[in-house]
């Protein structure tokens, strides 16, 4: 490909049902293009060491022979229960009222990231919630404070964090197939790039991802993403609670599930005592559908009635705003009735676009976000890159032209 290396972007994004590799192309003008994309599907979290070894090199092969590319590196993006997010804030003061630059920007964002995260936990990404230009005229909330007049600079940020470890892991993974790691892009926050376009700005929108091992919520408010936090709570865990209550196979318990429609009871104060009258008709045509429908159900409203009461408390959740519905895990037959009755917020499927399955859009939105974040990062180092490079050489100038005497 005639395109400069810097411009080109290999990202590896690890699911629990699939690990896919997408080359991309960077435009000044024109913004980003994908030039390949390919998918392997395989069970990650039974893999072995080396087992991921190759599954990473094959995809990456298949991505970068398509596009006709030499791999040197890569972004890489995955989903963990330890992600989590919280505010904090970070400054800048050039002491006099003058054009804030790229300098008091990074360093009021480099605050906010050093901030502590306590021994057992490492920054992963930190995202600028709000910036506040502080002058002779009062202070002002601004998009991006580079160019505007200001004596002090803060930047309220949204800090992603994990596990410590977590970082080094997809170092050494990445460096199994040869590669050395650009970035990490939390599979959460490139979704909500790929989305967040098609989200509404009034009220509050809550992104549920229910995936096969992993439930991500993301709380959206005034256009700005407010609360990150992931789960180990998924579709695999209603499988194996109804493999091991009814004493089943997992293939079988499996396809069950795709049969269950947990909508078919009711979520009332004194537990599953609703709608009752079709409890019959539903046991005549399949034996197990009654009691898989009441595991599924009762677990369901067990996990997300304690995430609504926990984003209520900490004030993530408002009276106007909706659900946003995701994941491989989405397509429970019934789930959307039970979030409205928990969260008391009109659901969705996806972002509500009625021509597009929510699997389908899935797919595309997280291609999308995982493009334009890696993007960003790409740019923003190129960006640092120059600018280290600027001040060599103005400092190599100023000693070749300072006077020996």
């Amino acid at each position: 490909m005639s395109i400069a290396p810097e411009n080109l972007l290999l990202i590896v994004m690890i699911s629990s049902r699939k690990v896919s590799a997408t080359v991309a192309a960077m435009h000044a003008e024109r913004g980003e293009k994908v030039v390949a994309h390919k998918s392997i599907d395989c069970s990650w979290h039974e893999l072995s060491s080396r087992g991921r070894i190759e599954v990473l090199a094959d995809v990456v092969r298949l991505a970068s022979e398509s596009a006709g590319i030499e791999p040197w590196s890569a972004y890489v993006s995955c989903n963990d229960t330890s992600l989590a997010s919280r505010i904090a804030v970070g400054w800048a003061s050039p002491g006099e009222e003058m054009p804030l630059t790229e300098n008091e920007r990074a360093w009021a964002l480099r605050r906010a990231r050093e901030q502590a995260t306590g021994a057992d936990r490492e920054v992963v990404d930190v995202l600028p919630v709000q910036w506040t230009v502080r002058g002779r005229d009062g202070e002002h909330e601004v998009a991006d404070p580079v160019g505007h007049h200001g004596n002090h600079l803060t930047c309220q940020a949204l800090l992603l964090t994990a596990r410590r470890g977590f970082r080094e892991e997809l170092v050494q993974l990445v460096r199994g197939i040869g590669l050395d790691l650009d970035g990490i892009i939390p599979q959460p926050l490139a979704l909500y790039r790929g989305m967040s376009g098609k989200l509404r700005s009034r009220g509050t929108s809550l992104v549920i991802d229910f995936g096969a091992r992993h439930t991500s919520f993301l709380v959206r408010r005034k256009d700005k993403l407010m609360h990150v936090e992931t789960f180990a709570f998924g579709g695999d865990d209603l499988t194996a609670r109804m493999a091991e209550n009814l004493a089943i196979e997992p293939e079988r318990a499996e396809a069950l599930k795709r049969e269950v429609d947990i909508g078919t009871t009711a979520i009332a104060p004194d537990g599953f005592q609703g709608q009752q009258f079709i409890w019959n008709e539903v046991q005549e045509r399949h034996a197990l559908i009654a009691p898989a429908t009441r595991i599924c159900a009762e677990a369901i409203a067990a996990f997300f009635k304690e995430r609504a009461r926990d984003l209520r408390e900490h004030g993530y959740l408002a009276q106007q705003g909706q659900i946003h519905l995701v994941g491989r895990a989405s397509s429970l037959g019934g789930l959307s009735l039970h979030l409205r009755e928990i969260f008391d917020l009109p659901v969705l499927l996806g972002t509500g676009d009625k021509n597009r399955q929510p699997g389908d859009e899935l797919d595309g939105l997280l291609t999308t976000g995982l493009v334009c974040s890696a993007a960003d990062h790409r740019r923003e180092h190129l960006a640092l890159h120059a600018r280290s490079l600027s001040k060599r050489a103005s400092g190599v100038w100023s000693w070749l032209t300072h006077s020996l005497s």
